[in-house]
């Protein structure tokens, strides 16, 4: 039923949304609770745990639906939800204000077992767990939220609780043993992980840049506008795992259509009055052009989607490694170049965008000669296409 679709579709992307909101709120709770240097430390935390995520979800997911033929019942390794647990433990039983260590620990742990459990449930098609683990997820973010305007200190363990509870409502088991994670192909897994480091790498040189020469109003802008362009990202995670698991070109039409209504809901929100809300003082260093800019740059994505899901599909982990190191270079180059030519936002987004579409045109380009698969989709879609048309 095309209706059933579109509901599992709305409910999978909210679930990214609840995913990538979580970082926010455990930052908007320690900016109520705890002193500046714990804030920045959390920070730093945050983002080696969903780069870490990130790694342990390629070589566990992604490199198993880059082998042609491997089994896609995905469950979430034992060790990872036993890791998740503990994680979750050390900052329930600890102070509010827990230990460097501790939040170290804890971020990679309780990220690396959302991420993980999140893309399984996005390649099973199993909406109804990925809405109730959101809805967990959304409801402690909201209540950690609250009591830290009050001051409460059990409001890092609410948040800590939601996080464990919403990746453990996803875990299923395939045996009393469980699963350990490795993939069946080892190889095409390390080259996928590798690439994921390469690509992983930009965002923060191209912050480090932004501080060093901008200075940290700038710096701060920069993570604004990144943070609200990347309320888009779930929408563009979905449709690549869909296609890399299941390679049908419906799917695109289904994220193109959230994709659209996405973008319009965040440019509205974030002129609205909402951007401001949240980010308080923050926003004012936030630029309209940059902004949309960035919205712009995260929807060209859309277009490498479908060549780079094609040779992931085909097994051609080698070349996508390659191509995407490629783009990565090109992204630093351009950033940084940019950023010093014109010392603003703007031109860094502006470079971004110019990137990205120099990524699309060669995905494109190796697609059509590494991926046959994606050769003749194209080609029967232009034909039909052309047939409506006479």
């Amino acid at each position: 039923m095309p209706g059933i679709k579109h509901v599992a579709a709305v409910a999978q992307v909210v679930a990214g949304l609840a995913l990538n909101a979580f970082p926010a709120i455990f930052l908007a709770v320690y900016a109520r609770i705890a002193p500046i240097d714990a804030q920045g430390f959390l920070a730093l935390s945050l983002s080696i745990g969903v780069y870490v995520a990130q790694l342990l979800n390629a070589f566990i997911v992604e490199g198993l639906l880059a082998t042609p033929g491997a089994d896609h019942r995905l469950t979430l390794p034992t060790w990872t939800a036993l890791l998740s647990v503990a994680s979750a433990a050390a900052l329930i039983a600890g102070p509010s204000v827990a230990y460097p260590v501790v939040l170290m620990f804890s971020s990679i742990g309780l990220m690396s077992g959302l991420l993980i459990t999140r893309s399984i449930g996005m390649v099973r098609g199993d909406w109804q767990r990925e809405a109730v683990a959101a809805t967990v997820l959304i409801a402690a973010g909201a209540g950690a939220l609250v009591l830290a305007i009050h001051h409460n200190e059990h409001c890092v363990r609410v948040l800590a609780a939601g996080a464990l509870v919403a990746t453990l409502a996803r875990y299923r088991p395939r045996s009393a043993r469980g699963f350990s994670g490795m993939p069946p192909d080892v190889r095409k897994s390390s080259w996928v992980t590798a690439e994921t480091a390469v690509v992983g790498a930009v965002q923060p040189a191209i912050t480090s840049v932004v501080l060093v020469t901008m200075g940290p109003a700038a710096s701060v802008g920069f993570r604004v506008i990144s943070t609200v362009s990347n309320a888009l990202e779930p929408i563009i995670a979905y449709g690549r795992f869909r296609l890399l698991a299941h390679g049908h070109h419906g799917e695109v039409l289904v994220v193109v259509g959230i994709f659209v209504a996405g973008l319009v809901g965040v440019l509205a929100g974030a002129f609205g009055g909402l951007g401001s809300l949240i980010f308080g003082p923050a926003w004012a260093n936030v630029g309209a052009v940059a902004l949309i800019l960035a919205c712009l740059w995260k929807g060209l994505m859309l277009t490498s989607t479908v060549p780079f899901a094609a040779l992931r599909r085909a097994g051609e982990t080698t070349i996508v490694f390659w191509v995407r190191a490629a783009s990565t270079v090109v992204y630093l180059v351009m950033g940084v170049g940019f950023l010093l030519g014109w010392h603003s936002n703007t031109a860094i987004f502006i470079a971004f965008v110019l990137s990205e579409s120099f990524t699309a045109v060669l995905y494109h380009v190796v697609a059509r000669r590494s991926a046959p698969g994606y050769d003749m989709k194209l080609s029967t879609s232009l034909g039909k296409k052309n047939h409506a048309r006479d």
